[in-house]
């Protein structure tokens, strides 16, 4: 008679695979997954903690297991990922969203930004555009790629959230301009430098689009190209967010907006690495 799984079974026995294989975040992943499976959310595993599987809802659950072993991310086998409490569709056209990237967001609310016009650079999912766009309802959301297969993602994400407030356009910010200027610029650019992407984490490397993660130069190329677009982009009162590659990358950043026009912060993540710069003018 095969043995019957409930619920609370597979998450513990999940979680002692996953750590067996030094899956980091294990419990959150065996819980993401096993949630797609019974296509409930997180809380509700914890209220159905008895309740046992289905054969074909276990074999479902295997294959999960085994794809995730096998070192493609959690977030491609289930089709979405998590960004400031909200599910966005992604797949391999589109860098999936990092925690780290919410720290854009968390400064607008922090420092009361309410700006009427946002652009976001290098959109991808369209996890930035969308949530600035449903935390600021009254404000107008521009978000722009290079690639035409990631907007249609970002577009169908925007879709499911039915804004009205924000449009999409491809865009090639290293070679084309913009006719208008905005109060809040954010981006979280391509930072990792070519000779770097080898030392990625195989599931970063090989399922993250190379486009989403380097310049193919040395890393600087995107902010390079704020810095010299700052004053045509940038209304007098508005700022730019640009997320960069953490401690290693922020001399090398900072150098790059030593203008005196500018005045630079720099804000921390969860990590307490440096990772996004806010750059604004002066007011003299």
């Amino acid at each position: 008679m095969p043995k019957i799984w409930r619920v609370i079974d597979l998450i513990d026995w999940g979680v002692e695979y996953f750590q067996s294989k030094n899956i980091s975040n294990a419990r959150l992943e065996t819980e993401w997954l096993l949630c797609d499976v019974l296509e409930c959310k997180r809380i509700d595993l914890y209220v159905r903690f008895e309740q046992s599987l289905s054969q074909t809802e276990l074999s479902k659950f295997k294959s999960f297991i085994l794809r995730r072993i096998k070192g493609e991310p959690f977030q491609h086998i289930i089709g979405k990922a998590p960004f400031y409490g909200r599910d966005f569709i992604v797949n391999r056209d589109v860098l999936i969203p990092r925690p780290e990237t919410e720290i854009i967001i968390d400064i607008t609310k922090q420092n009361n930004i309410s700006p009427n016009k946002i652009l976001d650079i290098g959109t991808g999912s369209g996890c930035l555009a969308i949530t600035l766009a449903l935390e600021n309802p009254n404000s107008e959301v521009i978000a722009t790629d290079v690639s035409e297969k990631a907007l249609m993602i970002a577009k169908e994400n925007a879709h499911r959230f039915k804004l009205q407030n924000i449009n999409f356009f491809q865009h090639n910010f290293l070679k084309e301009n913009f006719s208008e200027k905005f109060d809040l610029i954010v981006s979280n650019p391509p930072y990792i430098a070519t000779d770097e992407i080898e030392n990625l984490q195989p599931e970063v490397k090989d399922y993250d689009p190379t486009i989403a993660l380097t310049d193919g130069k040395d890393g600087l190329i995107f902010y390079r190209r704020f810095s010299e677009m700052a004053s045509v982009l940038i209304n007098e009162n508005g700022k730019m967010l640009l997320e960069f590659g953490g401690n290693q990358q922020v001399e090398a950043v900072s150098s790059i907006f030593t203008n005196d026009d500018f005045v630079v912060k720099f804000h921390r993540d969860l990590q307490n690495e440096q990772r996004v710069i806010e750059i604004s003018f002066t007011n003299d």
